[in-house]
């Protein structure tokens, strides 16, 4: 497939093609010279810089509940050993 005339003359990659031979300086330089000037249709537009932050956003972390434990729920031996009884 053969690349159109457009890409090979793309600002992005037409040194890799004038390289690789698939297109000449004199080519792109014609087609370059060929295009309509249209300065008188161009306009300025301003857009307001707003400083943004570069500190990290915290993300916030789950909170881990402790287990509750019911006293109820333990284990409990009725017999002491230090008694007497």
């Amino acid at each position: 497939m053969k690349p159109s005339a457009d890409f090979l003359i793309d600002r992005r990659v037409v040194e890799r093609h004038i390289e690789k031979g698939l297109v000449s300086r004199a080519d792109v330089d014609a087609r370059l010279a060929g295009l309509p000037d249209l300065t008188e249709k161009t306009t300025t537009t301003s857009i307001p810089i707003v400083k943004v932050s570069t500190r990290r956003a915290s993300i916030p972390r789950p909170l881990i509940q402790k287990p509750v434990v019911n006293i109820d729920d333990l284990p409990y031996d009725d017999e002491d050993e230090d008694d007497d009884d």
